[in-house]
């Protein structure tokens, strides 16, 4: 193989593909990225055996080849080379040459034949949307996953396809984050999927970074936002295609609940708050909370809502806000992450809390197709 690319574009590459490299002490060939040279591009592949990232990048190709390098090592050494062109070349024993202006590196490499590679999804269905409305559909719901792995259906992002209609949902038992978004008309397919965790961060990246380059201008990530990121769905897994790169995943096995259940068929009363002003007050209220005492006080009475914290190790603190609410008087008690997780990923101007009682679930709604639900803390 004998190459030169630009090292923007290699480093945007390979950082695409070291987000999923781990270390791996069985398999020392997934500590590797696999470079393949053809046809005047380069691709560019990292994978962990569950999350697999690859990306095509244009090159001037003087000889084709293939092999896999150390990957944190060779991303180290590109994003040290000054800015420029970079001339890589490799042998017939596994080894390759980096230039770059006066800078030389020579590293040892593997054979590419012990690369794992991935077939083409089969009997999948796919749609499309531009790319940061998919990140903010991902993002508006990822923080809610059950971050214990032994239940494995809730440790994940559901995707649901029904009727042309996009339903991304996660919950741990104590909460439940939704969103909804009419696809185009004649999307084709129905199912459901559970991303892992990992796939959903990397999807995420993907959208909010682009493909090709790491550090697009504000010119480009608007062209970027012009062209959609293609997602396929199939029974065992899922892929994620934006510019020259493709992000698949295996997914989660098992059943997604029915969490529709949950969800109050109606409520008493609701409250309409600022959502900056409410995210304020709740960010310095929530300096008082300690681990032993992960708990604020909302106390809601005619147009006024107080939120409060007491801690025997810290102290206490509340704050008044101006509110719309005209039910009867009512005190709920929640985890203060609980509440500021959702509020960071909306941009509505003012949200709605729907409540029926301290015990009771409770919903907060605000952007479209957003739907939060969450259940108060015993006090």
């Amino acid at each position: 193989m004998e190459l030169t690319v630009s090292k923007d574009i290699l480093a945007g590459a390979l950082r695409n593909a070291l987000n999923v490299v781990g270390k791996s002490s069985t398999l020392p060939i997934l500590n590797n990225v696999l470079l393949e040279a053809k046809d005047n591009k380069l691709v560019v592949v990292g994978t962990d055996l569950d999350i697999t990232v690859r990306t095509e990048v244009p090159v001037t190709l003087k000889e084709e080849g293939t092999i896999t390098l150390l990957a944190k090592k060779f991303g180290q050494i590109i994003n040290s080379l000054p800015d420029g062109e970079v001339t890589l070349k490799t042998d017939d024993k596994q080894q390759a040459t980096i230039s770059c202006k006066k800078s030389f590196f020579r590293l040892v490499g593997m054979d590419s034949a012990e690369f794992p590679r991935e077939s083409a999804i089969e009997n999948g269905f796919s749609f499309s949307l531009p790319p940061h409305e998919f990140r903010k559909i991902l993002a508006k719901v990822s923080y809610a996953v059950c971050p214990d792995v032994t239940r494995r259906a809730l440790n994940g992002v559901l995707l649901s396809l029904r009727g042309g209609k996009l339903t991304a949902a996660a919950t741990d038992g104590r909460r439940l984050a939704l969103m909804e978004k009419q696809l185009a008309e004649g999307t084709p397919g129905e199912g459901d999927v559970i991303l892992p965790p990992k796939a959903v961060a990397e999807a995420e990246k993907l959208c909010a970074l682009g493909a090709d380059k790491p550090a697009p201008t504000k010119q480009q990530q608007a062209q970027q936002v012009e062209e959609p990121i293609q997602v396929t769905l199939s029974d065992r897994r899922a892929a994620f295609k934006l510019g020259g790169t493709l992000l698949t995943t295996k997914l989660v096995d098992g059943n997604y609940p029915n969490y529709r259940q949950v969800i109050p068929t109606a409520f008493a009363s609701s409250v309409i708050i600022p959502r900056e002003d409410f995210s304020a007050v709740l960010n310095r209220v929530a300096m008082v909370v300690t681990e032993n005492s992960a708990t604020v006080r909302i106390n809601l009475e005619n147009a006024k809502m107080t939120v409060s914290a007491l801690s025997s190790e810290i102290g206490e603190a509340s704050e008044p806000m101006e509110v719309s609410y005209e039910g009867k008087p009512l005190q709920i008690a929640f985890n203060p992450e609980f509440l500021s997780e959702p509020i960071k990923q909306l941009e509505c101007d003012q949200l709605v809390l729907n409540v029926n009682d301290e015990f009771s679930p409770l919903s907060l709604t605000g952007d479209d197709g957003f739907l939060y639900i969450i259940m108060p803390m015993r006090v």
